[in-house]
């Protein structure tokens, strides 16, 4: 049966905390196809995102030259806040039979009781999970959720320390991404002046 990798988020900016997890996880899970999953404003975030165009835009670059790693746009297309559960009934029944890995960190991991249907989620997708601040070399937890503990695989993609809150912050002071971005997604924020000090990004 194909495995496919889901991730989701507002990605905004996309870095590569978004990209070399998922690698490893791709890896070690024999995930054949990595969907994204933009959306158009998270539950849990109170801020207005970069206009959705930005945003997908510099998810195409990030993903150029990977094969099987594709948008798709379920989330952006529906009235906002997107949840994931919704999500992951839709490509359910797209790519039935695959079976669904969602793609997290464990800083989300710990607070996936909060999201909606959490038992859904877990009954649609299989959660791997990847080690994140502040849940590195902290004793991680998990909710109690029911079957999360026979659908669930933590593991150890190595040490990506960039948020995209804390990219925004340094690209506002008018610092480079550099490093922290693909070199398409930096030259592409440098070209449209994303993210800067009273700069407008929507």
């Amino acid at each position: 049966m194909m495995r496919i990798g889901v991730i989701g988020g507002t990605f905004d900016p996309v870095h590569f905390g978004h990209l070399l997890p998922v690698e490893a996880a791709a890896a070690r899970f024999d995930l054949e196809t990595i969907l994204y999953v933009p959306a158009r404003r998270s539950p849990f975030k109170t801020q207005e995102p970069a206009d959705p165009r930005h945003r997908v835009a510099m998810l195409a670059l990030a993903l150029q030259g990977r094969p099987g790693w594709r948008i798709v746009f379920d989330e952006l297309d529906r009235e906002s806040p997107s949840y994931t559960v919704d999500t992951l009934r839709i490509l359910g029944e797209r790519y039935r039979p695959a079976e669904l890995w969602l793609l997290m960190g464990t800083d989300m991991l710990a607070y996936l009781d909060r999201w909606k249907e959490p038992g859904e989620i877990v009954r649609l997708a299989r959660i791997a999970a990847f080690q994140r601040e502040p849940f590195v070399g902290e004793r991680l937890r998990v909710p109690e959720i029911p079957g999360l503990s026979g659908r669930l695989e933590v593991f150890d993609a190595g040490s990506v320390r960039i948020s995209s809150s804390g990219l925004r912050e340094t690209l506002a002071r008018g610092m480079s991404p550099e490093g922290s971005v693909p070199r398409p997604v930096a030259e592409y924020i440098t070209k449209h002046g994303l993210y800067r000090s009273g700069t407008a990004t929507r």
